[in-house]
């Protein structure tokens, strides 16, 4: 019987582990991301060294917006990460993304720029060489 509850206990923890963070966003190449999303209204560049950075601060996600031009990047728990000075409300709405698919993309993409793109109706797309990240989830209402 003790080994039975310690394979159980071994089995629960694996689950926990395994389910703790859901995988959010999809890496898609350029053009299939112009096609899906459409164009680029807005974008925001910045060396991908600084992003990949980070990435390093928090643990499973990094959070995205911009407004009036200017980007804003947040870590888990919406801890302002870039720029350090801003100021950010329980209101303000930002797309977030899995750290280890941003950080995919910036091995993938190969590039030493990264751009932070706004698309229609507020999606958040990052880019990196030939490579586009999306499929964010809006924070609030769903955050983690």
């Amino acid at each position: 019987m003790c080994k039975l509850n310690t394979i159980i206990a071994a089995i629960i923890l694996i689950c926990s582990i395994s389910y703790s963070q859901d995988i959010v966003g999809k890496i898609y190449s350029n053009t299939e991301a112009d096609s899906i999303y459409g164009p680029v209204l807005t974008s925001v560049s910045i060396p991908s060294d600084q992003l990949n950075n980070l990435t390093n601060k928090t643990t499973n996600y990094l959070m995205f917006r911009i407004l009036d031009g200017n980007l804003t990047i947040l870590g888990d728990k919406r801890i302002v990460l870039y720029p350090e000075s801003a100021e950010i409300s329980q209101q303000d709405v930002f797309r977030y993304f899995s750290v280890s698919l941003i950080q995919k993309l910036i091995k993938d993409g190969n590039s030493s720029t990264i751009s932070i793109e706004l698309r229609n109706n507020g999606i958040i797309t990052i880019t990196n060489g030939n490579f586009t990240l999306e499929e964010g989830v809006l924070c609030p209402p769903f955050c983690n």
